[in-house]
């Protein structure tokens, strides 16, 4: 089982995904997650990317707690490695606020956004486009 492998499979997954097969492209996920979590740890940003994207699937199939686990799964990793005011650490709180906002749950939402906010601002400035 080879990085490689797995990238592959995520591909594979975001094409699935995008043609609205979501049980499949959750299945190749979470073989690619598999070969990453043997070949680099449980601590590596590219398994923080292979739950973000898992988290995405579940939340377009509109299992949103699953799909917040996975996605706290993912931030956690990203603190731990990268340190909060990384902006791929705002693009995951994006997705969380993303996740609370399809709930209804507004209000936390609303906060986590503005904490992705005042992380971009932080790293890219007021002018960037992101």
């Amino acid at each position: 089982d080879h990085v490689d492998v797995a990238t592959t499979l995520m591909n594979i997954a975001n094409v699935l995904q995008a043609q609205g097969k979501f049980a499949e492209a959750l299945a190749k996920h979470q073989e690619s997650l598999e070969i990453k979590l043997k070949a680099l740890g449980h601590d590596h940003v590219d398994v923080a990317k292979t739950y973000n994207n898992m988290g995405n699937v579940l939340q377009k199939q509109g299992d949103y707690k699953k799909a917040l686990e996975y996605h706290q799964k993912d931030l956690g990793i990203k603190l731990k490695v990268l340190g909060h005011d990384h902006v791929d650490v705002a693009t995951t709180l994006m997705n969380i606020a993303n996740v609370l906002q399809a709930q209804g749950k507004f209000a936390e939402a609303l906060a986590k956004h503005q904490e992705s906010l005042e992380i971009k601002l932080k790293a890219l400035g007021h002018d960037h486009v992101d």
